[in-house]
């Protein structure tokens, strides 16, 4: 198998297509990473959406060999694999949620990293998310002021009592960063972006603690003066960055609010609970920007981590008054791993007409984890691929994933807590190196060249695809709005598994998951 990738990735190099520049890292277990520079950056062979009848596309990507290597085979009318592969058959009648898309954040720590590149390797990082030949990102997150992934801690009105905003501003973090590069993605991609805000903390005048770092809550109760002046602070920010030609499809009330019952929490947060919530969008948030002329937006609920569900949402939304404002549930990856997708499913089940979204997601936090940032970590990108199956398969309909970018330490990040990201700067050198992370959400959203085509769009719909016996695979399927069949196949084990998916309209399709594999099946 290592043979035949290498073979074909030689191919790619004659066809045109730009082959990943390989640079192995140092750590144990790890593979390669792709070098980005100036003059070069790895592309990905384009799938025309007229694919040969009875024909299906495969792009493979493996730990050792492959990054989106793409072949063609043919739609067999009976299975290759009969008693030693695994049939998958896929039921198009049955439907689940719709696919909104994927994203990632424009933190200030994206923005030094990406600004601090040449123009040219910059445009080819930009690219990389956001045009059609990269993932084509039609999501991102863009945080309300300063994050521990910026340099200092600031907010937009640091001036005590100012409970009139007369001094609200935005920053050199916004005019340098954020919002530039915000205006770059927009002229890249094809599509609308859909950007949302999120705030970490209010100003720490405004907070019981005094700080923005640190647990505490806003004085007073919902309806109150300070939480006026906190309504006022989202139409402040809404107002200054539409004056930047940046408009908003929705934002969330707080990042991880119940990070704000730590009296010690490491940097800026704020507790927000699901009453308050519940009170201060009736009381203050909803009626401010209906005011201010920003009625259209609607808010995402939660902004935390799964174990909340489902007793946060049933707390806020019992209120006639309030689920007028409300569109979605956003959640955090954090503690996924020791959380039942249960609680998504029971959430969808009791909550059918809100959406959830991953709008949080980032490797390397824990101390379990190993170094902050591993270059070449095939098993971070598993973690976020598995992530995603598990999501998306629990009925969430989109995931948005942290920092775009960042150094090699995994910051700059001002209380030191570095992570990794699935682009990593190496300023001093001028290149940028895509990590595996990258590849694995490119499974799920990758672009291609010519007929800007995604694997998953937005609109697509996952259906059912069942095993036929027990498997140690991870699966999904979608159906696209132009009619296409979607299926992506994850491969955590060291062996190739044989697999036929059984499509009643056209076929099998026979084929091998590579041994510590990702592919991603189009017809």
């Amino acid at each position: 198998m290592e043979l035949k990738y290498l073979i074909l990735q030689f191919a790619f190099l004659s066809a045109g297509v730009l082959a990943c520049n390989k640079k192995y890292g140092t750590h144990e277990g790890s593979t390669f990473v792709c070098e980005c520079s100036a003059d070069s950056c790895d592309t990905v062979q384009d799938f025309d959406d007229m694919i040969p009848g009875r024909h299906f596309v495969v792009y493979t990507s493996s730990k050792w060999a492959a990054r989106m290597v793409k072949q063609t085979f043919s739609i067999r009318s009976a299975p290759q694999y009969p008693g030693t592969g695994v049939t998958f058959t896929l039921n198009k009648r049955t439907k689940y949620q719709e696919i909104l898309g994927f994203g990632g954040s424009f933190s200030d720590s994206a923005g030094i990293n990406i600004v601090s590149l040449s123009e040219s390797t910059r445009e080819n990082l930009m690219k990389s998310y956001f045009s059609a030949e990269g993932l084509e990102y039609n999501m991102a997150r863009v945080p309300m002021a300063s994050t521990d992934f910026s340099t200092r801690e600031y907010s937009y009105d640091d001036i005590d009592g100012d409970l009139a905003l007369d001094n609200f501003a935005l920053t050199d973090e916004d005019i340098n960063y954020k919002i530039p590069l915000i205006h770059e993605a927009i002229a890249l991609s094809s599509q609308d972006i859909k950007l949302f805000a999120s705030p970490w903390s209010a100003p720490g005048w405004m907070k019981t603690n005094g700080r923005m770092k640190g647990g505490g809550r806003l004085h007073g109760e919902p309806g109150g003066q300070y939480y006026k002046t906190w309504a006022n602070y989202f139409a402040r920010f809404l107002e200054e960055y539409q004056k930047q030609g940046v408009s908003f499809w929705s934002l969330t009330l707080q990042n991880e609010p119940s990070a704000g019952l730590v009296p010690n929490y490491d940097f800026q947060c704020m507790y927000l609970g699901p009453n308050i919530s519940r009170e201060f969008i009736k009381l203050d948030l909803g009626p401010t920007l209906a005011e201010k002329g920003f009625g259209h937006l609607q808010y995402m609920i939660v902004d935390d981590q799964r174990w909340t569900l489902p007793r946060w949402p049933r707390l806020i939304l019992n209120d006639p008054e309030v689920t007028p404002y409300i569109n979605g549930i956003a959640l955090h990856w954090y503690y996924d791993r020791v959380t039942s997708t249960r609680r998504l499913r029971e959430t969808h089940d009791e909550f059918p007409d809100y959406f959830m979204l991953n709008s949080e997601a980032c490797a390397g936090v824990f101390f379990f984890e190993g170094d902050d940032v591993i270059l070449g970590s095939w098993e971070r990108g598993e973690q976020y691929s598995t992530d995603i199956f598990e999501d998306l398969n629990n009925w969430v309909g989109a995931w948005v994933d942290w920092n775009l970018a960042l150094d090699l330490q995994g910051g700059p990040n001002w209380v030191g807590n570095y992570v990794d990201s699935p682009i990593i700067v190496d300023a001093e050198k001028d290149v940028f190196y895509k990590q595996p992370m990258f590849y694995h959400l490119g499974h799920f959203r990758f672009v291609t060249l010519i007929n800007v085509f995604k694997f998953v769009v937005p609109g697509s719909v996952r259906v059912e695809m069942s095993s036929g016996r027990p498997t140690r695979l991870q699966y999904i399927a979608f159906q696209r709005p132009d009619g296409k069949m979607v299926a992506i196949f994850l491969n955590k084990t060291e062996r190739t598994i044989p697999i036929q998916i059984f499509d009643v309209s056209v076929g099998f399709l026979s084929m091998e998951v590579s041994a510590r594999g990702i592919q991603t099946y189009i017809w």
